[in-house]
């Protein structure tokens, strides 16, 4: 017998070297193919949430509850029957934190004439009821929203956090016996609390290096820099923030079971919950280090190379290519809503935190197969002459 006998179709997972789109046309006509997507993670995946914040990758890493039903919507769209002749889905799991995820895969794959607005209505209304439809479809919207750009400037996460608090107070009965419930209004809880704990870090950090560019004795410098490091960010309110998301996560536990929710993270993230989100511990490690030198020469040395480490030097260039939002000096070559799966586009990487170096340097750029990082720097002299140096 020859293989097309013994073959009844085909899947198409994960990193496959070629996009759906190009390998249905690599098939030989008449195999049904079968589509097998990642839909439940959020980094080091096919459908990996491109440019995320460090904030949510470190605090999160690879697995979380994420709802990201226009992503979603879109990835389907591009991918269902109408632009590639497949037959159906059967997503990649790791527990059930992706159940939104699904319900929009199913929903658009069935009824691509629905919105992905009518689709979420839908979910919510099924599993939490008529009176809560509106404002839990707004908090799952809200929660795909939070993770989009820099959370310092991202006004939607209190918006977001509103509608969580009122689905709180609405929705009693249903979030005492709803884990679905319980897990979205629990990104909503840490969502708040990590976006407070950036936004203070950042404050320290600029107070310190504030500090160190005064004109004042090296010993002076170091001290107020600091004091400056040495704030705690953790007020009242935001203590009580982490206490509730701790406080869902149990509640999670007993409801479902958190090895169900996420198989890859039984912890639901928790133990990362309080993990560094600024430069604050490396910055304060450098000055401590800088105070135990001898000599005021050394120490003014080791604050200007500490202060000055962005600095290019005169005619020069320094680029964060994996900063978010999207650096100037990083080329997109399509659109990232047209390259889902990062065929073209670059993948921005780095979800592990380590206290011995910037965090702008724990963070890359990659390419997947056989596309290459493409970056531009305008201004460059062709009478210079340039060093390139790449920190990964």
């Amino acid at each position: 017998s020859t293989w097309k006998e013994n073959i009844d179709g085909i899947v198409f997972g994960p990193h496959v070297r070629v996009p759906l789109t190009q390998f249905v046309k690599m098939i030989p006509e008449g195999f049904p193919i079968r589509q097998y997507p990642d839909i439940c993670h959020i980094a080091g995946a096919q459908f990996a949430l491109n440019f995320l914040s460090h904030v949510w990758a470190f605090t999160h890493q690879r697995q979380a509850v994420a709802p990201s039903p226009e992503f979603m919507d879109s990835i389907v769209r591009q991918r269902a029957n109408g632009s590639t002749p497949t037959i159906g889905v059967g997503a990649y799991s790791e527990g059930v934190g992706d159940d939104w995820n699904k319900a929009v895969w199913s929903g658009v794959a069935f009824q691509p004439y629905r919105s992905v607005k009518n689709i979420v209505a839908d979910y919510a209304r099924y599993y939490f009821g008529a009176d809560l439809e509106e404002t839990a479809a707004g908090l799952i919207f809200g929660l795909e929203q939070n993770w989009i750009g820099d959370p310092a400037n991202n006004t939607q996460i209190n918006k977001t956090f509103a509608l969580a608090q009122k689905l709180e107070k609405d929705g009693k009965d249903v979030l005492a016996k709803s884990w679905r419930l319980q897990a979205l209004v629990k990104r909503a809880y840490n969502d708040v609390y990590q976006q407070r704990r950036y936004v203070c870090g950042l404050e320290s950090v600029a107070g310190a290096m504030s500090a160190l560019q005064r004109t004042w004795s090296a010993d002076h410098r170091l001290d107020e820099a600091e004091k400056s490091l040495e704030h705690d960010c953790v007020d009242k309110t935001m203590s009580s923030y982490k206490s509730r998301v701790l406080d869902l996560a149990s509640a999670i536990n007993k409801t479902l079971g958190a090895e169900v929710l996420q198989t890859q993270d039984k912890m639901l993230n928790i133990q990362l919950i309080d993990e560094p989100v600024s430069d604050v511990p490396f910055l304060l490690d450098q000055v401590k280090s800088i105070k135990k030198l001898k000599s005021d020469d050394d120490k003014d040395k080791a604050i200007a190379k500490l202060t000055g480490w962005t600095d290019p030097g005169k005619d020069g260039f320094y680029a964060a290519l994996a900063s978010v939002p999207q650096s100037p000096n990083l080329v997109l070559p399509v659109s990232l809503e047209s390259d889902p799966a990062r065929y073209i586009n670059p993948t921005v990487s780095g979800d592990r935190y380590h206290s011995s170096h910037w965090i702008s340097s724990q963070r890359s750029v990659f390419e997947l197969y056989d596309s290459s990082v493409v970056v531009r720097f305008e201004g460059l002299k062709s009478s210079a002459k340039y060093k390139l140096r790449v920190g990964w």
